[in-house]
Order: structure tokens, then C-alpha cells, then sequence
């Protein structure tokens, strides 16, 4: 999985590319976060426009890395999900408790 940081004010928008499964992609997606509240940047903004796979893994790690960053006291939501992801989402009761968005700047507003 590739992550790419960028920021937009204080909100630190991760675009993710591959697969969010089972190994390196969950690791990875949790050590970007580790490392960015390492920093004090705790308005996370996952886009996950070019993640094409999501395991129970990857949701796995979506909730880890949620549970951290409230823990820490910042905010993490979701950007462009693609179906099958919000149908994950909504069959785990997720969809109630990740703000998702369909639109970035609708998004970043609402940090």
C-alpha cells in the first residue's frame, strides 16, 4: 500500500493507493498514524478514492487507527469510499460511528 501525506491547514489528508488488507497495509496505515500524532497533527482526513481491496484486516486497522487518534484527542474520517467499502462499513456498524464524506472540501469543513 502506498500512503501519501498532504496537508490542507491543520488537517492532514492521507491518500491511500492498493490494498487495505491482512500485513503490510494495515501495519503501514497504523505507523502513518503513530507517527503523525507523534507530531501533533491529529485532524486526519483517509481518502480512499485508489484503495481497491478492504479484509476484515483493513477494517481492522481502520478502527485501531479511528480508536488512536480520538484517544489522542484529534478526529479521523473518512474521504470517498468506494461501495463495497461503505457496504463493510455499514455491515460492521461502523457507518454510524466514522464521519464519511463524499466531497474534500465539504470534509475539511467539517473539522
Amino acid at each position: 500500500m502506498e500512503i501519501n501525506p498532504r496537508t490542507d491547514g491543520s488537517v492532514t489528508i492521507l491518500d491511500l493507493k492498493g490494498n487495505l488488507t491482512i500485513g503490510s497495509g494495515e501495519e503501514e496505515l497504523g505507523e502513518m498514524i503513530a507517527q503523525l500524532l507523534n507530531e501533533g497533527r491529529k485532524h486526519l482526513l483517509l481518502n480512499l478514492a485508489d484503495v481497491l481491496v478492504i479484509d476484515s484486516s483493513g477494517i481492522g486497522g481502520l478502527i485501531k487507527s479511528f480508536t488512536r487518534v480520538k484517544n489522542g484527542g484529534g478526529k479521523l474520517k473518512l474521504l470517498n469510499p468506494s461501495r463495497n467499502t461503505r457496504q463493510l462499513l455499514s455491515i460492521t456498524g461502523l457507518l454510524s460511528v466514522l464521519e464519511i464524506f463524499d466531497d474534500e472540501g465539504i470534509a475539511l469543513s467539517s473539522f
